[in-house]
C-alpha cells in the first residue's frame, strides 16, 4: 500500500472511543458505534481497499466503477489500458413479448395435472411452446464500447512498483507505477452528480504526461459504428440492425502541453466481425451465448486524439441511448458534458462526498488492522489453499457488496428514463450476447440482488426494482390473459429491461410462483422504506394485480383446498417421465409465496384504507390455501404431500425454503416444527453432493444456516464460495472455473461472473450478525468463533430501527438502537446469558422480559443503549 498516501485529504482519523462508565458501562465503545449520525471512523484504509501488484490479465479481473446509469471496467495495463464502457439502458430490442394463444388449452392442462398425467400434459403444449434452448428468450444487455489509453513513457518499457487498487470508501480506482525515473498515476471514477465517468492521468514531473486516447467498439456485424474526432473530443455512435441507437463522447482536458491529431475518422479494430447468428460457447443444458473473443487492440482504433507534454490530463466520458434522446444521443452526451466542471479536484471532491453519503452509513470490523497489507488477490489465493477466508477478507467482501450495490443500483436522476434494475452482471458486460443475456431471472436471481440492500441501509436503491416492475405491469396483465386465461398479472421467469421474456416447453410455464416472489421483494421495500406514496401508487397496484391473478388461477382440489395448477419448483424436474419438465403437484414454493401475497394485500389495504370489501375474500383464500407439508420424519417437502424422486436431487435451487429464507413465515421462535423441517430439507439436498452447485446456492445456504443459528455451517458455505467462485478482484463467478471439482463446471475455463452472489454474500454476513424477522431483532444470532471480536454500525431493521453493535470474546458488549419511527422494540441477544438492560441518557428504560426476549417502547428519533447488566 506504499504507492498512495493513505492519509491525504484527512481520510485517516485517529481511532477514538467514548467512555460511558458514568452510566455503569466502563467498556470503551469505539466512536464508530456511538458517534453522531454520519460521523464514521474508518480505522484503516486497508479494510476498504481491494488491490493488486499487477494489472488485470482478463476483463473479468478488472475493477468496476459505476454511478447506476454508467459503468466502467478498469484493467490497469500501463501500456495498453482498456476501460470497458456500459450504459444501463443499452439492451437490444429485436424481440418483444408476443402472444402464445394457449389460454384455451389451460382447462385441459389443469385437468391432466390434477390427474397426474404429466406426459400427456406435456404433449398437449409442446406444439405451441418452443423446445428449451431453441427460443429467443429476452434481449441481451450489450456494451457501449471501450476507451483505450496508450501512454508514452519515453522509451521506458520496464515498469516497477506497480499497484492497482479499488478504494471502496472513495469509490475510486487508482493505478500507480514507475517507468524510468518517473512515477505515473491514474484515477478512475463514475460521478453521480456529474453523470459522467472521469479518468485522470498524471506523472510525478511536469510535462511528462503524453500518449493517445481512443474510443472504439468491438467488431459486431449486427451493429454499425461511426465516429469522428477533434483535438479535444472523441465521438462514437452505434446503431443496431433493429434500430437501437447509442453514443459515447469523450472530452479531453489537458493541463499544460498540447493536443494533436489522432484518428479523425472511425477505424474499426483489425479482424473479421462474427457474422449475424454466429454463436460461441455452449452452456448446458442447451442455450447458446456469444462471448467476446477479440483482444483489446495493441494500437489505437476507432477514433483518437494525442496529448503531448501535459502536466496532467482528464477524460470525461458521457454515454447515452435513444431512451434519453431518440433523435440525437450524441447531442445528449455533449449537453451533459457542457454542464460538467473542468476542474478535476472539484469533480473528485464532489464525487467522494456524494458517494460516501451512502457508503459510510455502514461500517464493519471483524479483525485488527493488518500490520503488513496483503494484495487482495493473494488474500483470496491464500483462502483457496487453506480452505478458509480470513476475517479481513470477509470485511472486504461485505464492503465490496455494498460498493457494487451503490455503483450498479443507484436510481436515475429526476426526469431521466427509469433506471434498469441490477442485472445478472450489475452494470458491467463486455460480450455481444452474455451469459443468460445479463437478464432478470425471477426464480431467484433478481430477488437475491435486492433482499440484502435494505438491511445495509441502502433501501433507496430498491426504487428501480419497483419502477421496473410497474413499467412491465401492462405486459404482465396481457400475459395472464394470453397464457392462463385469467385476469390480473403474471410475470415471466425471464425478463429484460423492457419486456417480459419467452416461455419454453413447460420448463418455465409452471413457474407462476415467480410473480409471488417479485411481490415478496416489493413488500420488503415497503417494510424498510415505509413510503406511503410509493405503496399507494406503485407497490399496491402491482400486488393487487398479482393477487387477482392468483384469485382466478387457483382451483379446488379433491379435498376442497385452493391450490395452484399447474405448479412447479424452479429447475427441479421429477424423474421417471418420458418428457423432462417441472410440472408437478402444488409446490411448496408456490404455496408459501401465494400465502404471502394475500397476507400482504390484506395488510396493505388496511394501511391505505382501500379495498375493504376484498379483505374478506382474501381471508377466505388464506383459510383454504394449504400450508406446506412436513413428512412423518418432520422434513419439509418440496411439494404438497408429494416426495418425488428427481433428476438432480442435489440441485442448487432451494425454492422450497423460500418461506424461511428470504421469507419469514418460518422462524425458530414462532414455528419450531417448520424450522426443524427446513433444517432436514436442506440436509437432504446437501447429502447428494455439490456437483451442480454454484456460487449462488453457497451464499444462500450460508444465509439459511445463519437463520438456523448454525454459525459453523454458515462459515463452511462462505468459505466454499470463496474457495471455488471468488476471483482476485472479489467478483464471484457462477461456476467452478478453477476446476476444483466442487461445483458446476459450465463454460470451460471461461470466467462468468454474476453479481447476485456478491449480494448473497452480503446478506449472509449481515444475518450472521443481525436478523430482524417477525418483529424480533436478533443480536449476533450466528456469530462464528473466527469473528470473536468486532463491531458493526448502521444496519437497518424493519420497524424503522438502526442498529450498532460491539462484541468481544464472542459476547455482546453493547448495542445502540436508534428508532426512526417510534414504537415497540423487541430484541434478543444470542451471545450472553446475562440479563440485558436498556439505558437512555444514563437512565434505565422500563422493559418487559420473557424467554430471553426484552421489549420496550421507543420514541421517534431517540437512541437507546442495550448492554448486559453490570458490565
Amino acid at each position: 500500500m506504499s504507492q498512495f498516501d493513505c492519509t491525504r485529504r484527512g481520510f485517516l482519523k485517529k481511532a477514538t472511543g467514548v467512555t460511558i462508565g458514568a452510566i455503569g458501562f466502563p467498556y470503551i465503545i469505539p466512536s464508530s458505534v456511538l458517534g453522531e449520525p454520519g460521523d464514521v471512523v474508518q480505522g484503516s484504509r486497508a479494510k476498504h481497499v481491494i488491490w493488486s501488484s499487477q494489472a488485470a490479465s482478463v476483463w473479468q479481473e478488472g475493477y468496476p466503477i459505476g454511478n447506476g446509469r454508467l459503468g466502467g471496467m478498469v484493467l490497469g495495463n500501463p501500456l495498453q489500458e482498456q476501460i470497458g464502457l456500459n450504459h444501463d439502458r443499452l439492451w437490444r430490442r429485436y424481440w418483444k413479448y408476443y402472444k402464445h394463444y394457449i389460454a384455451e388449452d389451460m382447462p385441459k392442462l389443469k385437468q391432466l395435472c390434477l390427474e397426474e398425467k404429466w406426459d400427456e400434459a406435456y404433449e398437449l403444449m409442446k406444439g405451441k411452446i418452443p423446445a428449451s434452448g431453441r427460443a429467443v428468450y429476452v434481449n441481451p444487455f450489450v456494451p457501449v464500447g471501450d476507451l483505450g489509453l496508450y501512454p508514452y513513457h519515453f522509451g521506458n518499457t520496464d515498469f516497477t512498483d506497480y499497484e492497482r487498487q479499488l478504494d471502496m470508501d472513495e469509490g475510486i480506482v487508482k493505478v500507480s507505477y514507475k517507468a524510468g525515473r518517473f512515477r505515473y498515476q491514474r484515477e478512475y471514477f463514475a460521478s453521480k452528480p456529474a453523470g459522467v465517468l472521469v479518468f485522470h492521468i498524471a506523472a510525478s514531473r511536469a510535462a511528462r504526461t503524453s500518449g493517445e486516447v481512443s474510443l472504439y467498439r468491438m467488431l459486431d456485424s449486427e451493429c454499425k459504428v461511426t465516429g469522428s474526432a477533434t483535438l479535444d473530443e472523441l465521438v462514437m455512435e452505434g446503431r443496431f440492425e433493429e434500430g437501437v441507437r447509442f453514443a459515447g463522447v469523450v472530452r479531453v482536458i489537458n493541463r499544460g502541453g498540447r493536443l494533436t491529431g489522432g484518428l479523425k475518422e472511425y477505424l474499426p479494430p483489425d479482424g473479421n466481425a462474427p457474422q449475424a447468428g454466429q454463436l460461441g460457447y455452449l452452456q448446458g443444458p442447451s442455450i447458446w451465448f456469444r462471448f467476446r473473443n477479440q483482444p483489446h487492440p495493441a494500437e489505437p482504433r476507432g477514433v483518437s486524439t494525442r496529448f503531448d507534454a501535459a502536466n496532467d490530463v482528464t477524460f470525461l466520458v458521457a454515454m447515452a441511448t435513444d431512451h434519453e434522446d431518440s433523435k440525437d444521443p450524441v447531442g445528449f452526451c455533449r449537453r451533459k458534458l457542457d454542464l460538467v466542471p473542468t476542474d478535476y479536484e472539484k469533480l473528485r471532491d464532489e464525487h467522494i462526498r456524494d458517494y460516501q453519503r451512502l457508503y459510510r452509513r455502514v461500517s464493519i470490523s471483524l479483525t485488527e488492522v493488518p500490520k503488513q497489507p496483503q494484495p487482495t488477490d493473494e488474500l483470496v489465493q491464500g483462502a483457496v489453499k487453506s480452505g478458509e477466508g480470513s476475517p479481513l477478507l470477509y470485511e472486504k467482501l461485505f464492503n465490496f457488496g455494498r460498493y457494487l450495490a451503490i455503483s450498479s443500483g443507484r436510481p436515475a436522476d429526476k426526469g431521466q428514463p427509469y433506471k434498469a434494475p441490477i442485472n445478472l452482471q450489475g452494470i458491467w458486460n463486455q460480450d455481444p450476447r452474455p451469459a443468460w443475456d445479463c437478464d432478470y431471472h425471477l426464480d431467484l436471481n433478481i430477488e437475491m440482488c435486492y433482499w440484502a440492500l435494505p438491511m445495509v441501509n441502502l433501501v433507496e436503491l430498491t426504487g428501480p426494482l419497483v419502477d421496473w416492475a410497474y413499467a412491465l405491469l401492462p405486459q404482465a396483465q396481457e400475459a395472464a390473459r394470453d397464457i392462463y386465461g385469467v385476469g390480473g398479472a403474471v410475470y415471466i421467469v425471464t425478463c429484460d429491461a423492457q419486456n417480459l421474456g419467452n416461455i419454453d416447453d413447460l420448463f418455465f410455464l409452471d413457474n407462476t410462483g415467480v410473480s409471488g416472489w417479485l411481490a415478496q421483494m416489493l413488500w420488503l421495500v415497503w417494510e424498510y422504506n415505509h413510503d406511503p406514496e410509493q405503496l399507494r401508487c406503485k407497490i399496491y397496484p402491482i400486488l393487487r394485480k398479482i393477487g387477482q391473478f392468483y384469485e382466478e388461477f387457483l382451483i379446488k382440489d379433491g379435498q376442497g383446498r385452493l391450490v395452484p395448477v399447474p405448479s412447479g419448483s424452479p429447475e427441479i424436474c421429477p424423474a421417471g417421465r418420458k418428457f423432462s419438465s417441472m410440472l408437478s403437484a402444488p409446490s411448496t414454493f408456490d404455496l408459501e409465496l401465494i400465502r404471502q401475497v394475500f397476507t400482504n394485500l390484506r395488510e396493505a389495504s388496511e394501511i391505505l384504507n382501500v379495498d375493504s370489501d376484498k379483505r374478506a375474500v382474501w381471508s377466505k383464500i388464506l383459510e383454504k390455501l394449504p400450508y406446506p407439508t412436513l413428512n412423518s420424519d418432520g422434513r419439509l417437502l418440496e411439494w404438497l404431500e408429494k416426495d418425488y424422486e428427481v433428476t438432480d436431487p442435489g440441485h442448487r435451487h432451494r425454492a422450497h425454503l423460500v418461506g424461511f429464507c428470504p421469507g419469514d413465515r418460518i422462524t425458530a421462535e414462532d414455528t419450531p416444527d417448520y424450522n426443524e423441517g427446513v433444517r432436514k430439507a436442506l440436509a437432504r439436498r446437501l447429502a447428494y453432493g455439490d456437483l451442480t452447485s454454484t456460487s449462488i446456492d453457497k451464499v444462500w445456504d450460508a444465509q439459511i444456516f445463519a437463520r438456523l443459528y448454525d454459525s459453523t455451517k454458515a462459515m463452511e458455505k462462505l468459505n466454499a464460495a470463496v474457495r471455488n467462485n471468488t476471483m482476485g478482484n472479489l467478483l464471484m463467478c457462477i461456476c467452478d472455473w478453477r476446476e476444483g471439482g466442487r461445483g458446476l463446471h459450465w463454460f470451460g475455463n471461461q470466467r462468468v461472473f454474476q453479481i447476485e452472489a456478491s449480494f448473497g454474500m452480503l446478506s449472509a454476513i449481515t444475518e450472521m450478525l443481525l436478523q430482524d424477522r417477525r418483529g424480533l431483532l436478533r443480536l449476533l444470532p450466528a456469530l462464528p468463533p473466527e469473528w470473536h471480536s468486532g463491531e458493526i454500525k448502521g444496519l437497518l431493521a424493519r420497524g424503522g430501527f438502526e442498529v450498532d453493535m460491539v462484541w468481544k470474546d464472542s459476547s455482546l458488549v453493547g448495542a445502540k438502537i436508534k428508532s426512526r419511527r417510534g414504537g415497540l422494540c423487541r430484541l434478543k441477544s444470542f451471545t450472553t446469558d446475562a440479563k440485558l438492560e436498556v439505558l437512555q441518557y444514563g437512565n434505565k428504560v422500563q422493559v418487559a422480559s420473557h424467554d430471553g426476549i426484552i421489549e420496550f417502547q421507543t420514541k421517534q428519533g431517540e437512541s437507546y443503549l442495550i448492554k448486559p447488566v453490570n458490565m
